[in-house]
C-alpha cells in the first residue's frame, strides 16, 4: 500500500496519491495521510488512476477526508477515476443524494 503527497509551492494545494485498492486495511493509512497534511493546504486531489477496485472504505474516506478539508475552508477533488470506483460513487451518489456526491467531481464523468 502506497500513498504519496506532492504539494505546490506555496502549500495551498496537494494531490495525494493513492497506489493500490481501497478497502478497510488500507483505509487507516490514506486517512493519516490526509491528517497529516500542513493546516495551509486548502485544495486538496486525490489521485486514485492506480486504483483499480474499492468497497465501502472509499465512501468512508472521501467523507473523513472531506470534512478536514473543508473545515479548513477547502476544497476536496477526486481525480483519475477507474470504472469500479466511478461506479460506487455513482451508486452512493443514488443511494444519497443529500451528500453531494458530485461536489468530489466524480459523477459528472470520469475525470
Amino acid at each position: 500500500m502506497g500513498t504519496r503527497i506532492s504539494l505546490s509551492p506555496g502549500g495551498r494545494t496537494a494531490t495525494l496519491t493513492v497506489d493500490s485498492d481501497i478497502d478497510d486495511r488500507a483505509r487507516p493509512a490514506i486517512e493519516s495521510a490526509a491528517a497529516g497534511l500542513p493546516l495551509s493546504v486548502r485544495y486538496l486531489t486525490l489521485d486514485l488512476t492506480r486504483v483499480d477496485f474499492v468497497d465501502s472504505a472509499l465512501l468512508h474516506l472521501v467523507r473523513t477526508v472531506d470534512r478536514s478539508v473543508t473545515g479548513r475552508g477547502g476544497l476536496l477533488r477526486i481525480a483519475g477515476l477507474r470504472p469500479q470506483p466511478s461506479r460506487l460513487l455513482a451508486l452512493a451518489a443514488d443511494l444519497w443524494p443529500d451528500v453531494r456526491w458530485e461536489a468530489y467531481g466524480a459523477c459528472s464523468g470520469l475525470n
